[in-house]
């Protein structure tokens, strides 16, 4: 269940950072974008933090999930800023 989880989660980051690099001056800021980024980000840690019930691979698509997300919300940010700086 939970790597079904991190899969799904997995797979909105990477659609998200997709989008951003191909649409990026007409994409839309939105707030659901950060609320789903903490989740995931908070999710992939707690997972984290029982890593010594779970086998390797779920450790490592946390990882994934975690940095993917820390990374999401940098380009959220970054496009915010720019957003905010012209506007």
């Amino acid at each position: 269940m939970r790597k079904s989880i991190l899969i799904i989660m997995l797979l909105i980051n990477i659609f998200y950072i997709a989008a951003y690099l191909i649409n990026f001056d007409s994409f839309t800021l939105n707030k659901l974008w950060i609320i789903f980024f903490l989740i995931s980000s908070l999710f992939a840690f707690f997972n984290l933090l029982h890593a010594k019930k779970q086998s390797e691979h779920k450790v490592i698509l946390s990882i994934v999930v975690l940095v993917g997300s820390i990374g999401s919300l940098g380009a959220y940010g970054f496009q915010f800023l720019i957003f905010h700086l012209m506007a």
